[in-house]
């Protein structure tokens, strides 16, 4: 899902005199500084310029928030990214460990999981993106994402593409081949979610989702 954007939709639209800066950042690479009091967004380039200028801010007294976009195969957030007070910051991540364990570690962050859009989404999605297509190829491309859908789960990432979802069941095939009998015990239990362990292959093909159990 694109939880970066839709985060940074609903922050810029959030009281400004509540929160007068977001900033959105790309993997380590490129960093949008909106500034909601003079509308206007700066880009930049060089993590550690972008972190000088969210300290002048901060300075100033501004009140702001981060969302650090990690890519697929980007580098996790510095912790000290983001100044040391008055500032909120989330990381978003696929579920690789290494994108974000250490800097949530440091900083005590907690951890949110976002469930996988459900088959409607997904064909909403598909609809929108080939909103300028023939009515056939509509319902080619539907049945091409379905039959990944069918294999992978409906992982925004993979299924879309028909080279990406052969890269991803290749990758499956393979832990799969791997596994053991003694990866049987490598997970941890939180909350009603079992999950696996860093380094584990099954992390390879694990699903995590939300769910809320309630009371009899």
């Amino acid at each position: 899902m694109a939880a970066g954007s839709y985060l940074l939709y609903q922050l810029l639209h959030y009281d400004v005199e509540q929160l007068q800066v977001v900033v959105h950042c790309f993997g380590g690479r490129d960093a949008y500084v909106f500034d909601k009091t003079t509308k206007t967004v700066t880009k930049y380039g060089d993590e550690g310029v972008c972190i000088m200028a969210l300290r002048n801010l901060r300075e100033r007294g501004m009140k702001g928030y981060i969302i650090y976009d990690v890519a697929r195969k980007g580098t996790p957030p510095d912790t000290g990214f983001a100044p040391p007070t008055g500032w909120g910051m989330i990381v978003v991540s696929s579920p690789k460990v290494s994108n974000y364990d250490e800097w949530a570690r440091q900083l005590k962050a907690e951890r949110i999981i976002v469930n996988c859009p459900d088959e409607m989404d997904v064909k909403a999605m598909c609809a929108w993106m080939k909103r300028d297509e023939t009515p056939e190829k509509k319902a080619g491309y539907w049945r091409m994402v379905k039959r990944h859908m069918s294999l992978l789960v409906p992982i925004p990432r993979h299924i879309f593409d028909a080279d990406e979802c052969g890269k991803r069941t290749q990758d499956v095939e393979r832990a799969l081949e791997w596994i053991n009998i003694g990866d049987r015990g490598k997970y941890f239990t939180q909350g009603e979610r079992k999950m696996a362990i860093r380094g584990s292959v099954s992390q390879t093909f694990e699903d995590c989702s939300r769910k809320r159990t309630w009371p009899i």
